[in-house]
């Protein structure tokens, strides 16, 4: 959890989360806006679809309005010919001969159906005609188409024009009808930037198709398959994409030639209505999502080059500097800003204050422990002095029990002149090493106690045990009480040579004991007296019961095993009591 927590705390990671978070509304808007381009070329494709069929049919289209035109001119110049039939074909006929093979038939259609004016010459009647009873019903402009021409019996577009005459009654209609295969023949025109279409088609609000560019057989396979010609009659004009019936998609744009009567059918290749972009076939949301994601990547680079980076390598001056590192190289921060830099020369500044302080602080201290040390080996000077006055006075003593006196007095000062030395020899001030005092303790009394007629074999076990300085010396001096005694009561053996023990350990229940032990001699063994010893008027027993007394302890003494046994068991005390104690005693 605590390596979770670490690794989404970081810097990085909150910047690109809080410039996702931002960056979201803008990716949203270009998202729309992107889905608003892209209608918007749609549309424009649409469009220029439409224009490109109306350019491409354009051969039809003018052929169509010729006709319209001619429609009107016939329209305008009929009432003053219609009395004259033979005048009216001639005129007829020779308009025919100059529009070339643009036009089938020409005629005045009156409203009783019998035609006498015509391009042909020859008399019709329509009296019967179904078309001619729709106009005379609803005179208007109407194109027909009609796939059997009843006058030239081709497939033909019929475009007829009310006339009337000076007094505006009605009195027939212009016909004007253009062959379906003069509309086939005229092509396509060329077309602009999307391409040319793949064929024209016309058809009638039936769905029926009545030309086509590429011939009528061809035309059914470029028809749209899921899109009925009759449903597209309605059209105003509009583009789609479709699959002709072989299956290949195409591009398909209607336009009404003539409002429900004709209409066009172009047929594009499919990629006409396929909008050129760099993300060709991808969805609309890939664009934002990719700007989105490459705002977040600036984000998170800029985060580390620019913050990331320097605080990494500020961090780790800084953990070196609090895990004792005082010798630093210099911080580099290339690139930094001006606050990281700031930071980093404050830093530097305390790194170096607080490098000076700790030097001046050792250099007090070892000043303060070399007038200590001075102080404490005066005090055994003294001490020592005070055992070589006893020594003379020794010299002079007239009786063996002031000699003998005398000897243990001067004993317990050099003990002391020992303790004094080698206490503040130790390992630290605040706690003393037990494994470091009392060997040296012992060493020093065994070396007292030792002449060429008393050889000690001396057994030592101390462990690693800190003890305050308080315990430390009541400690050393109990050793040095109950180890003088064992020198003077432990037996030599046949050997001449004495076994002494010292051990000072842990017990499990918690409190340590320090052991001191002698050799007993045998029962019934021959024993050497050696020197006189004074005898015994109980101040050792007192000292002994006071340093235990200073350590809360209790001791112990008495024969076990051929040996004599002095325990002395006490708890030690918490090292933080010596450390308060002497930040008491630095003021």
């Amino acid at each position: 959890m605590i390596r979770w927590r670490r690794g989404t705390g970081g810097l990085g990671l909150r910047l690109t989360v809080i410039m996702g978070a931002v960056l979201t509304p803008l990716a949203v808007v270009s998202y729309a806006q992107t889905l608003a381009t892209e209608r918007a070329a749609e549309n424009r494709l649409r469009a220029a679809i439409l224009g490109e069929t109306l350019m491409a049919a354009a051969p039809q289209v003018d052929l169509l309005m010729q006709a319209r035109g001619t429609a009107m001119a016939l329209a305008a110049s009929l009432p003053q010919l219609a009395t004259d039939p033979a005048a009216c074909s001639a005129y007829l006929r020779h308009v025919a001969e100059e529009a070339g093979n643009d036009y089938s038939f020409l005629g005045f259609v009156p409203l009783d159906g019998q035609i006498r004016c015509a391009s042909t010459g020859a008399p019709h009647d329509l009296s019967a005609s179904a078309w001619l009873a729709d106009l005379r019903e609803n005179p208007r402009p109407k194109l027909t188409v009609n796939r059997d021409g009843p006058l030239s019996g081709t497939s033909i577009l019929n475009l007829s024009l009310p006339v009337t005459d000076n007094a505006g009654r009605l009195i027939g209609f212009s016909s004007v009808s253009m062959p379906q295969s003069e509309f086939q023949a005229r092509g396509l025109a060329p077309t602009g930037s999307v391409g040319q279409p793949l064929a024209v088609v016309t058809f009638d609000p039936a769905g029926t198709v009545l030309t086509a560019t590429n011939g009528l057989e061809a035309a059914a396979q470029l028809l749209p398959a899921g899109h009925a010609l009759s449903d597209l009659a309605g059209a105003r004009g509009e583009s789609f994409l479709d699959r002709a019936p072989d299956g290949q998609r195409h591009a398909f744009a209607v336009v009404p030639l003539w409002p429900g009567e004709l209409y066009l059918l172009s047929s594009w290749p499919a990629d006409a209505l396929d909008e050129p972009r760099i993300l060709s076939g991808w969805p609309p949301f890939a664009f934002p999502a990719l700007m989105w994601a490459a705002s977040l990547a600036v984000a998170w680079i800029a985060a580390h080059s620019q913050v990331l980076r320097q605080i990494r390598a500020l961090r780790a001056s800084i953990t070196a500097f609090a895990e004792g590192e005082r010798r630093l190289p210099p911080l580099r921060l290339t690139g930094a800003a001006n606050e990281l830099r700031d930071v980093a020369e404050a830093y530097e500044r305390m790194t170096r204050a607080v490098v000076q302080d700790e030097a001046d602080l050792e250099n007090v201290i070892h000043q303060k422990e070399v007038l200590l040390r001075e102080v404490h080996h005066r005090v055994k000077n003294n001490l020592q002095l005070i055992a070589s006055i006893l020594n003379m006075q020794l010299r002079r003593a007239r009786t063996d029990e002031a000699r003998a006196a005398m000897r243990n007095v001067q004993e317990r000062v050099l003990s002391l002149a020992t303790i004094h030395r080698e206490l503040y020899l130790t390992s630290g001030q605040t706690d003393i090493r037990a494994d470091e005092l009392l060997p040296r303790i012992a060493a020093h009394v065994l070396k007292i106690g030792t002449t060429p007629e008393r050889q000690f074999d001396l057994d030592l076990r101390v462990d690693e045990i800190r003890l305050v300085p308080d315990q430390a010396v009541a400690l050393a001096l109990f050793l040095a009480e109950g180890l003088d005694k064992a020198l003077k009561h432990a037996w030599r053996g046949p050997r001449g040579i004495a076994a002494v023990g010292v051990s000072f350990i842990r017990t499990a229940e918690g409190p340590v004991l320090l052991r001191v032990t002698n050799t007993l001699a045998p029962e019934g063994a021959v024993t050497d007296p050696g020197p006189m010893l004074p005898a015994s008027d109980g101040f050792g027993e007192k000292l002994l019961a006071a340093f235990a007394s200073q350590l809360d302890g209790s001791f112990s003494r008495g024969p076990e095993a051929g040996q004599y046994v002095l325990r002395l068991s006490f708890p030690p005390a918490a090292l933080e009591a010596g450390e308060e104690r002497h930040r008491r005693a630095e003021p």
